[in-house]
Protein backbone atom coordinates (compact mmCIF):
# COMPACT_ATOMS: atom_id res chain seq x y z
CA UNK A 1 0.00 0.00 0.00
CA UNK A 2 2.57 2.38 0.81
CA UNK A 3 4.35 1.30 -2.09
CA UNK A 4 1.32 1.74 -4.28
CA UNK A 5 0.95 5.50 -2.48
CA UNK A 6 4.62 6.55 -3.36
CA UNK A 7 4.27 5.47 -6.81
CA UNK A 8 1.31 7.87 -7.15
CA UNK A 9 2.95 10.91 -5.36
CA UNK A 10 5.84 10.30 -8.29
CA UNK A 11 3.29 10.74 -11.26
CA UNK A 12 1.40 13.63 -9.38
CA UNK A 13 4.98 15.31 -9.07
CA UNK A 14 5.88 14.34 -13.13
CA UNK A 15 2.57 15.72 -14.03
CA UNK A 16 3.13 18.81 -12.31
CA UNK A 17 6.45 19.26 -13.45
CA UNK A 18 5.08 18.70 -17.55
CA UNK A 19 2.70 21.18 -16.54
CA UNK A 20 4.53 23.96 -15.50
CA UNK A 21 7.09 23.29 -18.07
CA UNK A 22 4.80 23.57 -20.57
CA UNK A 23 2.50 26.36 -18.98
CA UNK A 24 5.88 28.40 -18.94
CA UNK A 25 7.08 27.70 -22.86
CA UNK A 26 3.51 28.91 -24.06
CA UNK A 27 4.21 31.74 -22.00
CA UNK A 28 6.90 32.86 -24.05
CA UNK A 29 6.50 34.33 -27.56
CA UNK A 30 7.31 32.26 -30.64
CA UNK A 31 9.75 34.03 -32.34
CA UNK A 32 10.75 33.67 -36.31
CA UNK A 33 14.31 32.37 -36.82
CA UNK A 34 16.53 35.02 -38.51
CA UNK A 35 19.46 33.06 -39.34
CA UNK A 36 18.56 33.21 -42.86
CA UNK A 37 18.77 36.84 -42.68
CA UNK A 38 21.62 36.55 -41.18
CA UNK A 39 23.10 34.38 -43.82
CA UNK A 40 22.13 36.83 -46.67
CA UNK A 41 23.47 39.58 -45.03
CA UNK A 42 26.88 37.68 -44.63
CA UNK A 43 27.03 36.80 -48.36
CA UNK A 44 26.19 40.61 -49.27
CA UNK A 45 28.75 41.68 -47.47
CA UNK A 46 31.03 39.55 -48.43
CA UNK A 47 29.86 40.56 -52.15
CA UNK A 48 30.66 44.22 -51.15
CA UNK A 49 34.37 43.82 -49.75
CA UNK A 50 35.31 41.94 -52.59
CA UNK A 51 33.63 44.28 -55.38
CA UNK A 52 30.98 41.88 -56.79
CA UNK A 53 28.23 43.87 -55.91
CA UNK A 54 26.74 46.73 -53.60
CA UNK A 55 25.66 46.24 -50.45
CA UNK A 56 22.36 48.71 -51.11
CA UNK A 57 21.63 45.99 -53.49
CA UNK A 58 19.24 44.08 -51.19
CA UNK A 59 17.33 47.28 -49.87
CA UNK A 60 13.80 47.21 -50.31
CA UNK A 61 12.17 49.69 -52.72
CA UNK A 62 10.35 51.16 -50.00
CA UNK A 63 13.29 51.03 -47.14
CA UNK A 64 13.46 53.39 -44.34
CA UNK A 65 17.04 54.33 -44.15
CA UNK A 66 18.27 56.70 -40.82
CA UNK A 67 21.02 58.36 -40.44
CA UNK A 68 22.01 59.34 -36.87
CA UNK A 69 24.20 62.30 -35.42
CA UNK A 70 24.49 65.83 -36.57
CA UNK A 71 26.18 65.77 -40.08
CA UNK A 72 25.05 67.10 -43.75
CA UNK A 73 23.79 63.33 -44.35
CA UNK A 74 22.15 63.04 -40.66
CA UNK A 75 18.43 62.62 -41.28
CA UNK A 76 15.23 59.60 -42.20
CA UNK A 77 15.57 58.73 -46.01
CA UNK A 78 12.37 57.07 -47.39
CA UNK A 79 12.81 54.65 -50.16
CA UNK A 80 15.64 53.13 -51.72
CA UNK A 81 16.15 55.84 -54.27
CA UNK A 82 15.72 58.84 -52.16
CA UNK A 83 18.16 57.08 -50.03
CA UNK A 84 21.05 56.68 -53.13
CA UNK A 85 20.39 59.98 -54.73
CA UNK A 86 20.75 62.24 -51.54
CA UNK A 87 23.00 59.76 -48.70
CA UNK A 88 25.32 57.70 -50.65
CA UNK A 89 26.06 59.09 -53.92
CA UNK A 90 26.92 62.58 -52.21
CA UNK A 91 29.19 60.25 -49.53
CA UNK A 92 30.32 58.64 -52.71
CA UNK A 93 31.62 61.44 -54.65
CA UNK A 94 34.15 63.18 -52.16
CA UNK A 95 35.95 59.70 -52.41
CA UNK A 96 38.55 58.58 -55.03
CA UNK A 97 38.49 55.08 -54.67
CA UNK A 98 35.86 52.57 -53.60
CA UNK A 99 35.10 52.39 -49.56
CA UNK A 100 36.77 48.99 -48.39
CA UNK A 101 34.93 47.27 -45.40
CA UNK A 102 36.21 45.45 -43.12
CA UNK A 103 33.90 43.06 -40.97
CA UNK A 104 34.14 43.53 -37.21
CA UNK A 105 30.61 41.74 -35.93
CA UNK A 106 28.24 40.21 -37.07
CA UNK A 107 25.09 39.46 -34.46
CA UNK A 108 21.23 39.47 -34.23
CA UNK A 109 18.94 39.60 -31.90
CA UNK A 110 15.12 38.96 -31.44
CA UNK A 111 14.39 41.60 -33.85
CA UNK A 112 17.23 43.02 -35.05
CA UNK A 113 20.43 42.14 -37.32
CA UNK A 114 23.25 44.24 -35.78
CA UNK A 115 26.01 44.64 -38.32
CA UNK A 116 29.55 46.77 -37.41
CA UNK A 117 32.29 47.13 -39.33
CA UNK A 118 35.30 50.34 -40.48
CA UNK A 119 35.45 51.53 -43.63
CA UNK A 120 38.07 53.63 -45.82
CA UNK A 121 38.93 54.89 -49.07
CA UNK A 122 40.93 57.82 -50.14
CA UNK A 123 39.13 61.07 -50.72
CA UNK A 124 39.43 63.74 -53.16
CA UNK A 125 42.41 65.26 -52.21
CA UNK A 126 44.18 62.18 -51.65
CA UNK A 127 43.91 62.11 -47.98
CA UNK A 128 42.16 59.21 -46.05
CA UNK A 129 38.77 58.88 -45.38
CA UNK A 130 38.22 56.23 -41.64
CA UNK A 131 35.17 56.01 -40.37
CA UNK A 132 33.25 52.80 -38.33
CA UNK A 133 30.17 51.83 -38.44
CA UNK A 134 27.02 49.54 -36.91
CA UNK A 135 24.10 49.13 -38.67
CA UNK A 136 20.99 48.01 -36.91
CA UNK A 137 19.05 46.42 -39.76
CA UNK A 138 15.11 44.72 -40.18
CA UNK A 139 14.53 42.78 -42.95
CA UNK A 140 11.54 40.94 -45.02
CA UNK A 141 11.45 38.51 -47.94
CA UNK A 142 15.18 38.86 -48.02
CA UNK A 143 15.16 42.55 -48.60
CA UNK A 144 16.23 45.48 -45.97
CA UNK A 145 13.25 47.26 -44.72
CA UNK A 146 14.73 49.25 -42.29
CA UNK A 147 18.15 50.24 -41.46
CA UNK A 148 19.55 52.65 -38.56
CA UNK A 149 23.29 53.42 -39.17
CA UNK A 150 25.90 54.65 -36.10
CA UNK A 151 28.71 56.43 -37.45
CA UNK A 152 31.16 59.40 -36.34
CA UNK A 153 29.45 62.02 -37.79
CA UNK A 154 32.00 64.52 -37.22
CA UNK A 155 34.34 62.60 -39.42
CA UNK A 156 31.64 62.15 -41.74
CA UNK A 157 31.36 65.76 -41.87
CA UNK A 158 34.68 66.87 -42.56
CA UNK A 159 34.37 64.41 -45.41
CA UNK A 160 31.51 66.35 -47.02
CA UNK A 161 32.81 69.99 -46.16
CA UNK A 162 35.91 68.96 -47.66
CA UNK A 163 36.87 71.11 -51.40
CA UNK A 164 38.97 69.11 -54.31
CA UNK A 165 42.68 71.10 -53.73
CA UNK A 166 43.81 72.09 -57.35
CA UNK A 167 47.24 70.57 -57.46
CA UNK A 168 48.32 72.13 -60.62
CA UNK A 169 51.10 74.45 -59.68
CA UNK A 170 51.30 78.07 -60.97
CA UNK A 171 54.56 79.50 -63.35
CA UNK A 172 56.00 81.20 -60.08
CA UNK A 173 56.28 78.16 -57.79
CA UNK A 174 57.68 76.16 -60.96
CA UNK A 175 60.24 78.94 -62.41
CA UNK A 176 59.57 78.09 -65.38
CA UNK A 177 59.49 81.77 -66.73
CA UNK A 178 62.78 82.08 -66.37
CA UNK A 179 64.60 82.11 -70.01
CA UNK A 180 63.85 83.81 -73.17
CA UNK A 181 60.55 84.70 -74.46
CA UNK A 182 60.00 85.42 -78.16
CA UNK A 183 57.65 86.17 -80.15
CA UNK A 184 56.37 84.07 -83.43
CA UNK A 185 58.16 86.64 -86.30
CA UNK A 186 61.67 86.80 -83.70
CA UNK A 187 61.51 90.42 -83.38
CA UNK A 188 60.98 90.46 -80.39
CA UNK A 189 62.94 88.83 -77.65
CA UNK A 190 62.30 88.91 -73.97
CA UNK A 191 64.62 86.97 -71.70
CA UNK A 192 63.32 86.94 -67.81
CA UNK A 193 66.79 86.53 -65.90
CA UNK A 194 66.57 84.63 -62.30
CA UNK A 195 67.80 87.89 -60.56
CA UNK A 196 64.59 89.04 -61.49
CA UNK A 197 65.35 91.75 -63.74
CA UNK A 198 64.50 91.43 -67.86
CA UNK A 199 66.40 92.54 -70.88
CA UNK A 200 64.35 93.26 -74.06
CA UNK A 201 65.68 93.30 -77.39
CA UNK A 202 63.67 94.43 -80.47
CA UNK A 203 65.10 93.81 -84.23
CA UNK A 204 68.53 94.76 -84.13
CA UNK A 205 68.28 96.87 -81.50
CA UNK A 206 70.00 94.98 -78.11
CA UNK A 207 68.92 95.63 -74.42
CA UNK A 208 65.85 98.05 -75.87
CA UNK A 209 64.25 97.95 -72.80
CA UNK A 210 65.64 96.50 -69.20
CA UNK A 211 64.39 96.38 -65.85
CA UNK A 212 63.05 94.39 -62.82
CA UNK A 213 59.84 92.28 -62.96
CA UNK A 214 58.06 89.99 -60.49
CA UNK A 215 56.09 86.96 -61.11
CA UNK A 216 53.09 86.37 -58.78
CA UNK A 217 50.96 83.13 -59.49
CA UNK A 218 50.80 83.06 -63.22
CA UNK A 219 50.89 86.96 -63.59
CA UNK A 220 54.16 89.50 -63.95
CA UNK A 221 54.51 92.98 -63.05
CA UNK A 222 57.73 94.82 -64.80
CA UNK A 223 59.21 98.20 -64.07
CA UNK A 224 61.27 99.36 -66.76
CA UNK A 225 64.38 101.53 -65.24
CA UNK A 226 63.60 104.30 -66.94
CA UNK A 227 60.45 104.29 -65.12
CA UNK A 228 57.20 102.97 -66.79
CA UNK A 229 55.25 100.08 -65.13
CA UNK A 230 53.98 96.98 -67.58
CA UNK A 231 52.38 93.95 -66.64
CA UNK A 232 51.33 90.31 -68.13
CA UNK A 233 50.43 86.84 -67.62
CA UNK A 234 51.16 83.17 -68.66
CA UNK A 235 48.93 80.97 -69.73
CA UNK A 236 49.29 77.31 -71.10
CA UNK A 237 53.33 78.05 -71.78
CA UNK A 238 52.72 81.73 -73.44
CA UNK A 239 53.43 85.13 -72.71
CA UNK A 240 50.61 87.54 -72.87
CA UNK A 241 52.79 90.94 -72.35
CA UNK A 242 51.94 94.70 -74.06
CA UNK A 243 49.68 93.61 -76.76
CA UNK A 244 52.41 91.07 -77.79
CA UNK A 245 52.16 87.03 -77.58
CA UNK A 246 55.70 85.67 -76.94
CA UNK A 247 56.84 81.98 -76.79
CA UNK A 248 59.23 80.20 -74.39
CA UNK A 249 62.17 79.83 -76.36
CA UNK A 250 63.72 76.22 -76.10
CA UNK A 251 67.73 75.23 -75.71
Amino acid sequence: MEKLHAFNSLLVFIYFSLFMSCSSKAQQPILPSTSESLSLISVQFDKWKNNEASFFDILADDVIWTVSGNSPMSGVYKGKAQFIKNAAEPILSKLKTPLRPELISLTEDENFIWLHFKASAKNINDGVYENSYIWKMQLKDNKVINCVAFLDTHTLNELMISKELKMENTIEESKEYIGMWVTADGNIRHELLPNNRYDEARGSRKNAYQGSYKVTGNHIDYKDDTGFTADGYFKNGILYHGGMILYKQKN
